[in-house]
């Protein structure tokens, strides 16, 4: 499962606040760039030669660098900062159920349940991730990828029980990439409100061809115009009654 609002790592990484074109830190190699819906671009890369190892994706909107964040292969959330709050999470192992990108595609369905520690100019304290993700046995075309529509379901509860995010809807996964793209959202405020997002892909976009590397997003980046597009319906924002772990 991808973060909407991407995490990460990083003393080493020093990486462009303005729109332009990207080089990842040495030793590190880029691998792919997606162009997002809801004007946003996602940059990712990994500092091993081995393809089975770590990676980190930055997120950049028109205004530049929001957020990173890194995982490990199987897409266990490692650790993350937030550009727009000058706040970090970081994992806090051992985990009760760490997710599994492995598990999801053995057996169509992988919950996850593990402790962020987040810190922010004021007070650091730990959260709890609890969701799951579940393969719907459909399929979509985007720029000629076929992906897998994943259901998703999260929940972030502070220390003190209070619930600080809570979301369902439909991510997208390419299995021959092993990666997990963003897409249709809804997230429920603790006043009874619910927000739509969608954050699908566009362009996904591999090394070699037009556009990889850039970091000045290309899609609905005129404020009014995003805000009249609809989020395409999915089954993931039907209430979910059947995925508590």
């Amino acid at each position: 499962m991808r973060l909407t609002a991407t995490f990460a790592a990083l003393g080493v990484l020093v990486l462009p606040a303005i729109a332009g074109a990207f080089t990842p830190p040495e030793g590190c190699t880029s691998f792919l760039t997606v162009q997002n819906r809801s004007c946003s671009v996602t940059l990712q890369w990994r500092c091993s030669p081995e393809e089975n190892s770590d990676f980190w994706s930055a997120t950049f909107s028109s205004e530049g660098l929001e957020s990173i964040v890194r995982y490990t292969d199987d897409y266990q959330w490692l650790d993350a900062v937030y550009m727009w709050d000058s706040s970090r999470e970081e994992f806090a192992p051992p985990a009760a159920d760490p997710i599994s990108l492995t598990r999801l595609l053995d057996t169509g369905r992988d919950t996850f349940d593990f402790t962020m520690h987040r810190s922010q100019p004021d007070r650091s304290y730990d959260v709890r991730v609890v969701g799951a993700d579940t393969l719907t046995g459909e399929t979509v075309e985007i720029d000629g990828y076929s992906l897998d529509v994943v259901r998703t379901r999260v929940e972030i509860t502070a220390e003190d029980g209070t619930v600080e995010y809570k979301s369902e809807g439909a991510q997208y996964l390419s299995r021959p990439l092993g990666q997990f793209f963003l897409g249709t959202e809804r997230v429920f405020g603790t006043d009874g409100s619910v927000a739509e997002f969608d954050d699908a892909p566009v362009d996904i976009i591999e090394p070699g061809e037009p556009g990889f590397g850039a970091t000045e997003p290309l899609y609905e980046c005129n404020i009014q115009d995003a805000a009249m597009t609809p989020a395409a319906p999915t089954t993931a924002q039907k209430e979910i009654t059947d995925d508590e772990t």
